[in-house]
């Protein structure tokens, strides 16, 4: 065996076992050493039996941790990246996590998010059995350019034998693996909307085979809908596994597949979340679970508290929503879904600014839709962080009210500025910022019990 990578897996084990002790994740560190060590070190680890790779601009993270607690949850032994590390080094560290000293794997499968950006780095040496893809959507202008881009980054880069578990209502991530001959699609085919254009920007409007103008029958958001070309026979592509009922009341979800109906438990019904439910239900029925299986393992499934998280103390509703930095799309909807959600005299503190970026660009906040955060049932919005004036302009100008506005440049500082007469409290944050967050919901919690004493 290779001496390099002996040396490397040893000093990446060590680091890993090193950071543990002293109470760190070590998601990222040991893999980026290994890589350090040996620029080869993925291609010389041995691949579980069966590799599947989560990819997408948003929910890759929801996506793959639900289908590796399923697989989980039915006797599967699964090596998974959950804290979403998804760079080269963070899938090296996720698979060496899982892994002998000599490379070979201690698991049979592995479910393995990917950064779109990455795939180049990642699918040159690992070849997936199956890529779930979530959707493309615009995201960091710095780090992805734009959606074109990242589409030649992933079709460059993925093996032509992976099979394709694609989002037939996204015209660009429906169309990963274009060479691939296993190709499945899903969708949801149920609260349709009224309009036939929605507001707001759009990342795709001609038609991806002649270039022809697009009609939508439909869009949910952004660009994810239903399409035809005006001028030539493209639509949008017919899709296997189809959510074609959502039923709130009682928590479930109707899903179809080849004309028979199966109820499964709703996780979250915010839309995006919907179609991470149809992605994961659907792929894991392809790969060989039922529908009674999947049923019953989603029953004891939930979002990632990370993620989403919500807690009711007294008559206050307080929750945590992740709301990815310099992502508009993202955090259009995260707005949105608050924006919908049937309750009066509510409170937003939002704090989705890069800390990690030093020359962060504001062009994302212009492209967000900030008109939701103008209903009546909204009474307070407070921007923490340093772009904040940035935030309450965009606010301005898709007329929110300035008098139930406040901004701070401090996250820290947020928490104290919440109305607490508004009894729900609804904290908005990117990724880096979850322990303000927590610490923002800490703030809302004792002031909730104190107000029981």
């Amino acid at each position: 065996m290779n001496i390099r990578f002996i040396i490397a897996m040893l000093a990446a084990k060590i680091s890993k076992f090193l950071l543990k002790l002293i109470g760190k994740n070590a998601t990222y560190l040991p893999g980026l050493i290994a890589l350090k060590l040996d620029k080869n070190f993925l291609g010389g680890l041995s691949k579980p039996e069966t590799l599947i790779c989560v990819t997408g601009t948003n929910g890759k993270t929801t996506t793959s941790n639900m289908i590796t607690d399923i697989l989980r949850d039915n006797g599967y032994s699964v090596t998974n990246n959950g804290f979403g590390s998804n760079v080269q080094a963070g899938v090296a560290t996720a698979l060496l996590a899982d892994a002998t000293l000599t490379g070979k794997p201690k698991n049979k499968v592995a479910v393995i998010e990917v950064d779109e950006r990455s795939s180049i780095l990642v699918y040159k040496y690992i070849t997936p059995d199956y890529l779930v893809a979530t959707n493309i959507t615009r995201d960091s202008m710095k780090r992805n350019a734009h959606a074109e881009f990242i589409t030649f980054i992933v079709n460059s880069a993925l093996p032509s034998t992976t099979k394709v578990f694609l989002n037939g209502d996204d015209l660009i991530s429906s169309f990963f693996g274009k060479e691939n001959t296993d190709r499945t699609y899903y969708g949801l085919d149920c609260e349709i909307p009224e309009r036939e254009e929605s507001a707001g920007v759009k990342d795709i409007v001609y038609c991806p085979i002649c270039g022809g103008k697009l009609n939508a029958d439909y869009i949910r958001y952004n660009h994810i809908g239903r399409y035809r070309c005006s001028e030539c026979d493209f639509v949008s592509p017919e899709r296997a596994y189809t959510v074609t009922a959502i039923d709130r009341e009682n928590k479930t979800v109707t899903l179809t597949h080849n004309g028979e109906n199966h109820i499964l438990p709703l996780v979250n019904d915010n839309i995006v979340n919907v179609y991470n439910l149809c992605a994961v239900s659907g792929f894991l029925h392809k790969f060989g679970l039922s529908f009674e299986q999947i049923a019953a393992s989603l029953k004891k499934t939930a979002i990632v508290k990370s993620r989403f998280d919500t807690e009711k103390i007294g008559d206050y509703s307080i929750t945590m929503q992740l709301s990815k930095g310099q992502n508009p799309i993202a955090t259009s909807r995260s707005i949105n879904y608050i924006a919908s959600i049937e309750a009066e005299s509510k409170a937003m503190l939002f704090m989705c600014d890069d800390i990690e970026e030093k020359a962060e660009s504001a062009c994302w906040i212009y492209d967000c839709d900030y008109a939701p955060l103008a209903s009546d049932n909204i009474k307070q919005v407070i921007f923490a962080g340093r772009r904040c004036k940035d935030h309450l302009l965009r606010a301005l100008l898709a007329g929110v009210d300035e008098s139930k506005i406040a901004i701070c440049e401090d996250p820290a500082d947020g928490a104290g500025l919440i109305d607490t007469s508004c009894r729900n409290v609804y904290i908005l944050y990117q990724l880096y910022l979850v322990n303000e967050a927590k610490k923002a919901k800490a703030f809302i919690e004792k002031k909730a019990r104190e107000e029981i004493k």
